[in-house]
């Protein structure tokens, strides 16, 4: 089934189910919907995992990326439940790092693309905005404390992937090796990125009282950054962590 629709049933479906069996209120603990809003930033990174090698990072950035959205979960009894929602999630970073004969795709002022082993100064940007739905098994512990873990698959809406390199050095063949030494060279896979991630989840909440909590969530990407045809040799995954804050009517 298509995304887009996947979403659009899956919110009525909670709309109709939370009109007609209603939503416990604080302290209630037992079968039925629990509805929140919530409201925080996700931190972390676009990194291949584990790092290699011929990778040196001397700089890392997090950006101040928003998170938004609406969950819903739904109780068996006084503990065990299962939820899902829809958020949309900012992603992204800037980090500075020292590469050394690693594989990658520039573009070169007045010279145009170039594909080799390059060595330099590498400064990297990411800016990913997705829609994204999680699917969970919840446990509450009381009127307070649950956690939660289970899956997310996100939709990319905005996509941004763009860096350069100075003091480069670049081993390319064509067809024999040829080594050029250059100043300056732009890299940009914004297209290369893929348009669907999915991965594994896991987090909990606070509730301070009937209508605020707080959040914290851990997100792991399952699915590559880049399509293979990216010519860069190691995997990239998004690895973030959410908190924030959660609000009930």
């Amino acid at each position: 089934m298509d995304f887009k629709i996947m979403r659009k049933v899956l919110a009525m479906a909670f709309i109709a189910a939370i009109n007609i069996f209603g939503i416990n209120s604080y302290g209630q603990i037992g079968k039925g919907f629990d509805l929140l809003f919530l409201v925080g930033v996700n931190i972390g990174a676009t990194t291949p995992v584990p790092i290699p090698g011929d990778l040196k990072i001397t700089g890392y950035h997090p950006r101040l990326n928003p998170k938004l959205g609406a969950e819903v979960s739904y109780y068996f009894n006084d503990h065990w439940g299962v939820g899902s929602g829809l958020t949309i999630d900012w992603k992204g970073m800037k980090v500075h790092t020292k590469v050394t004969d690693v594989h990658l795709g520039i573009n070169v002022p007045n010279v145009g693309p170039l594909t080799g082993y390059v060595t330099g100064k590498n400064t990297t940007k990411v800016n990913t905005i997705y829609l994204t739905q999680p699917v969970y098994g919840t446990y509450r512990f009381n009127n307070k404390w649950r956690i939660k873990a289970g899956i997310y698959m996100a939709e990319t809406v905005y996509r941004r992937f763009k860096g350069d390199v100075t003091d480069v050095k670049i081993s390319i063949e064509n067809p024999v090796v040829q080594d050029r030494e250059l100043s300056y060279a732009t890299l940009d896979y914004s297209k290369d990125t893929r348009k669907f991630d999915m991965g594994l989840l896991a987090g909990g909440e606070f509730r301070v009282n009937p209508h605020f909590g707080f959040f914290t969530d851990f997100t792991w990407g399952l699915t590559p950054y880049f399509f293979r045809s990216v010519p860069i040799h190691f995997t990239m995954r998004n690895i973030y962590l959410s908190v924030g804050a959660t609000f009930r009517m």
